[in-house]
């Protein structure tokens, strides 16, 4: 019976050793492009990248209520993709150049605060 305890508890400690070093040797998924910043607020995220053409986006880790198709309290993740001007566009509303994901979407139902947030370049 104690031999299979110590087997137990030596296999727990092997594959939470495993784990802990993925983890720890784990990188990022996506680094922020350079010369890119993002803007954190309250309820949402913006990417600016002032460095150049491409499209961005922005993905929002959120935390909330959803009353849309899936009701309910919990995470949820918002995302939006925009293309980024080079320069200054007077002519065009910042909602143009900037990709910003909000955790509160009136038109899918969600409501909620950022817990986290990603900027990425999606293709050039």
């Amino acid at each position: 019976m104690a031999g299979s305890w110590v087997r137990l508890v030596s296999g727990s400690t092997l594959l939470a050793a495993v784990v802990a070093s993925a983890i720890v040797t784990a990188g990022p998924a996506a680094a922020e492009p350079r010369d890119c910043t993002l803007d954190r607020s309250l309820t949402g995220a913006t990417g600016f990248c002032p460095g150049g053409d491409g499209f961005f986006t922005v993905e929002a880790d959120c935390i909330g209520i959803s009353i849309g198709r899936d009701p309910g309290i919990g995470p949820y993740r918002q995302s939006s993709q925009r293309h980024a001007y080079a320069g200054p566009h007077p002519e065009m509303d910042a909602t143009q150049t900037h990709p910003h994901a909000e955790c509160n979407e009136f038109i899918t139902g969600h409501f909620g605060i950022l817990v986290d947030a990603r900027l990425y370049e999606t293709f050039r």
